[in-house]
């Protein structure tokens, strides 16, 4: 976010920040599944990139805006792996596209074309004609959901931040022993000079979509309708820079799994405020469910809305099995405000527990000294309570979810 200071104009001084949310699986489409239906992985199905098409779009936020007259608008990146001659579901309008920056093959309004626009523009521009389209229509309310690439890989900055300066990186501590890792993590060898040069064109490509942000509010400014217009600013997933060794995502530490969230709606959200309870991508689902009002989701949702200041778990279910990718053969982790509990699993029999690690994130909130490991019983969590909480909320739905 320090590349982003228009963004950061919008929803820091104009809304609240949430600096303790997680995405509940880090991956780019259960993630996004997760934010459609308000559920965990385990419960919408999207368990990787390659399932977009396991999430039931009947159970979507889409689904039940467009039912309640909403018109609804999608641009910019979908799911991984979608087939772009597929129409998104419960969408008016759109143009959607599955990676990339230039150029980018889209589907736009049913026809598949290339586009030659840099994609963060071309989003803006969908985004602009949506909002002054809908103006002439100002009796029907609407949803649009923007989506851009960036900062995803092929990390591709657009021309007039090419060569632009970023923030100076500050490497995470070097972990000298990583016995206390499971076998994937201890392997994990990644050149610290690659990650920072990825860094860098990741961060250029986020400028554009501060760009974005800006002239989306001009817009809504100029319609009229910043005030009545519930804003949310999020990612899909983390992003590991170096940590124990690795690059990415898809695992359950802290640099993986926890994103930026903000949210933003004068009169009905605190401006220039801080939020530090525990939140995740499953929550907002049930947040516009409430603002909306008079919506009633045909299948429970697991999340809970950041609208209800009563709402304030004390602890959230991190998920990933581990289909279909190098990441892990497959973990779950339960997440508080301080500690971290993971369990891997075997890579056939996903409930056969091959490895533990607990972390206590008040001291240790670089997660380097697994406690399951260090030799000392004295500091040792309850794992066998861990472990059934874990268990239990792994399989658990609507009320009964974290």
């Amino acid at each position: 976010m320090d590349v982003m200071p228009l963004t950061r104009q919008w929803f820091e001084t104009g809304g609240t920040r949430f600096p303790q949310a997680f995405a509940t699986t880090p991956l780019c489409c259960p993630s996004r599944a997760s934010i459609y239906s308000g559920r965990y992985t385990h419960n919408h199905g999207v368990r990787s990139n390659d399932l977009a098409n396991a999430l039931d779009q009947r159970y979507t936020i889409q689904a039940y805006l467009k039912a309640a007259g909403y018109k609804t608008g999608i641009f910019g990146k979908y799911f991984n792996a979608w087939n772009l001659f597929l129409n998104p579901a419960n969408f008016d309008d759109f143009a959607i596209t599955t990676a990339g920056y230039s150029p980018i093959r889209v589907n736009e309004e049913g026809v598949v074309k290339t586009v030659t626009q840099y994609a963060t523009s071309y989003i803006r521009d969908n985004a602009v004609r949506f909002i002054e389209e809908s103006e002439n229509q100002d009796a029907t309310p609407w949803f649009l959901d923007l989506s851009t690439t960036a900062p995803h890989s092929p990390f591709t900055p657009d021309t007039p931040y090419e060569n632009a300066s970023v923030p100076p990186f500050v490497p995470p501590p070097v972990e000298t022993d990583k016995r206390d890792k499971p076998p994937h993590v201890q392997a994990s060898s990644i050149d610290q000079a690659s990650v920072e040069s990825q860094r860098a064109n990741q961060l250029r490509t986020l400028m554009s979509v501060d760009d974005m942000v800006q002239t989306v509010f001009q817009t809504l400014e100029a319609t009229g309708e910043t005030s009545n217009t519930l804003a949310i600013f999020m990612s899909d997933n983390g992003f590991i820079w170096g940590e124990h060794g690795m690059r990415a995502k898809g695992v359950a530490y802290d640099p993986s799994v926890r994103i930026p969230l903000y949210l933003r709606w004068p009169g009905h959200v605190v401006p220039d405020a801080t939020d530090n309870r525990l939140v995740a991508n499953t929550d907002i689902a049930p947040t516009i469910v409430e603002a909306v009002g008079g919506i009633a989701p045909l299948v429970p949702m697991d999340g809970r809305s950041l609208l209800d200041p009563l709402q304030n778990r004390t602890r959230l279910l991190t998920e990933h099995d581990g289909v279909l990718t190098d990441f892990d053969p497959g973990w779950a982790a339960l997440r508080t405000l301080t500690s971290l509990y993971i369990e891997h699993y075997d890579a056939i029999d996903h409930e056969r527990i091959v490895h533990r690690e607990y972390y206590d994130l008040v001291a240790d909130p670089f997660e380097l000294d697994n406690l399951l490991a260090d030799g000392n019983a004295a500091n040792d969590p309850n794992t066998a309570a861990l472990s059934a909480q874990l268990a239990a909320d792994r399989d658990c739905t609507g009320n009964s979810c974290p």
